[in-house]
């Protein structure tokens, strides 16, 4: 049995196409269009004419040579002149195939032009009724009979695809990018400002670019803001986790955030949404849970507490019980309930001692890291023990390459110097090199970028993700790797203030790793 391997775009011309039929063109039985055509001679056409639209079918088909029956050809655009140009005998063998439009000139015409369209919004029309977009509509085959491009319109899918090439988006970037402006400026014109929402409503179309159009048309002032995405991004996310509770829960937990966020009874200092979404995000199935049986807080008893705490791992126990003590204090507080069931309740302490991880992990890490960006991020995670966090926030500003030293910022303010050793600085010179290679326009400050960032207007620092997709291939997280740095470094000296020059740590973390890598040394307390 011969097996047939075939390319996406035939595979999906297959799907569009299922008949098979003899091609007008060439006689093969194949996929053929509605045309009559199959798909090597529409590529064989196109690469002629780009403006090609098929007349009725008509005349007397056109045989091939080389388009024999029964042989698979995906891309016929590439038959169609010699692979050696010198080989005269293989020129005068393939004469007659080579492609000239005269050939099949009575195939061809040029296409129509699609006049602009009639609805374009005006500015000076007023709003007469709020609608949302559909764009469920353009299916693959409308996007070629989509309305011409007023001038305006033409010069801002021009500049944008000159800025797309000047900060070094990819070819898919560049293309998904004009399309999506295409459709958006081809309905709605570049005259009127669009609202955010009809843009994003373009994202469940396949190949397109929201999130870097909006940007651009933003700058161009071309945007109505959603007024439902405003704010932080932090607090949508907490308000949409608690709309999915059950309307008497969401209230009470309503009130517990206004209460964190100082708004409560007494005064309190404010805690960040970003605390409250974590406390949040631990308290989402215990909330589920409960849900199904409770009306309001008020009903739960210590007992439920317990139960719950029970029913999760340690490390998840320790974690949810914080959220839980806050939660019940703060309604008590605003007179809610009439009891706190967390009263009195703890678990015990867990104290866990930093491990080494096992040689063989660790050879070769940083040449399986793969990226220059990559093998930079492991060298400074599993030589100098930078966490994740303060890694991705590095400021290119703060790498002094002649100097060989760099520049971290704490999340609580702290500052560290690192001196660079010989490897991590070449890595260092190897990233810095290809950063400005791939992006040398663009303006985000941060030593790491990615393809995504370098285009951002907003210049955020790369993504959690990318640092995980990164030691996901090496089977390791970057916080094992820190720990077992410092851990190997506190198993050549008993020295704590060595760790806390070297490391930046504070005092009771270096006491924390000289005990586990020197437990004969633990200090006794005196009878």
């Amino acid at each position: 049995m011969r097996q047939c391997t075939v390319c996406s775009a035939c595979a999906k011309w297959r799907r569009a196409f299922p008949g098979q039929l003899a091609c007008l063109r060439c006689g093969r039985v194949s996929h053929v269009s509605g045309d009559g055509l199959c798909r090597p001679c529409l590529l064989i056409i196109r690469s002629e004419d780009p403006g090609w639209v098929l007349k009725p079918l008509s005349g007397r088909p056109l045989q091939l040579g080389f388009l024999l029956p029964g042989v698979r050809l995906p891309r016929a655009s590439s038959l169609l002149l010699p692979a050696n140009r010198k080989d005269k005998l293989l020129q005068e063998t393939l004469g007659d195939v080579v492609a000239t439009k005269q050939k099949w000139q009575w195939l061809v015409q040029q296409r129509p032009a699609q006049p602009i369209s009639p609805h374009l919004v005006d500015p000076a029309q007023a709003v007469l009724f709020d609608a949302s977009r559909d764009w469920s509509c353009l299916t693959v085959g409308a996007l070629d009979q989509l309305p011409s491009l007023t001038p305006a319109a033409q010069a801002m899918v021009t500049q944008l695809d000159r800025q797309a090439r000047a900060r070094g988006w990819t070819k898919a970037s560049r293309n998904n990018g004009t399309k999506t402006l295409r459709i958006l400026l081809a309905w709605m014109g570049a005259d009127a400002p669009i609202h955010e929402a009809d843009i994003r409503a373009l994202a469940g179309r396949r190949s397109t670019t929201i999130r870097r159009v909006l940007q651009f048309l933003t700058e161009k002032h071309l945007v109505i803001p959603d007024p439902g995405r405003q704010g932080d991004p932090v607090e949508r996310a907490v308000q949409r986790r608690i709309t999915t509770l059950p309307d008497g829960l969401a209230a009470e937990v309503r009130r517990w955030v206004q209460v964190l966020r100082g708004e409560g009874r007494r005064p309190h200092p404010q805690f960040p949404f970003t605390t409250i979404r974590s406390y949040l995000n631990c308290l989402s199935p215990t909330l589920a849970s409960w849900a199904g049986r409770v009306t309001s807080l008020r009903e739960i008893t210590r007992e439920d507490i317990q139960a719950a705490l029970g029913d999760q791992p340690p490390v998840t126990a320790r974690n949810l019980l914080p959220a839980l003590h806050s939660l019940f204090r703060a309604l008590k507080q605003e007179r809610i309930i009439f009891r706190d069931p967390t009263r009195g309740i703890s678990l015990p302490a867990m104290k866990r001692l930093p491990v080494p991880i096992p040689a063989g992990q660790l050879r070769g890490l940083i040449d399986r890291a793969g990226t220059p960006m990559a093998r930079l991020v492991v060298a400074l995670i599993a030589i100098h023990a930078l966490g994740k966090q303060e890694t991705a926030r590095l400021q290119l500003a703060d790498l002094d390459l002649p100097a060989g030293r760099l520049l971290t910022r704490r999340p609580d303010g702290r500052r560290h110097t690192i001196y660079l050793d010989e490897l991590t600085h070449a890595l260092a010179i190897e990233w810095t090199r290809e950063r400005r290679r791939l992006w040398p326009l663009t303006a985000n400050p941060y030593l790491l970028v990615s393809q995504v960032t370098a285009a951002d207007e907003t210049r955020p620092p790369v993504a959690h993700t990318v640092m995980d997709a990164i030691f996901g291939r090496l089977g390791l997280s970057p916080g094992q790797l820190r720990r077992d740095r410092i851990l190997d470094e506190a198993s050549h000296t008993a020295d704590p203030v060595h760790l806390v020059r070297v490391f930046g740590i504070s005092a009771k973390t270096a006491m924390t790793y000289v005990q586990a890598a020197h437990p004969e040394r633990r200090p006794t307390l005196p009878r």
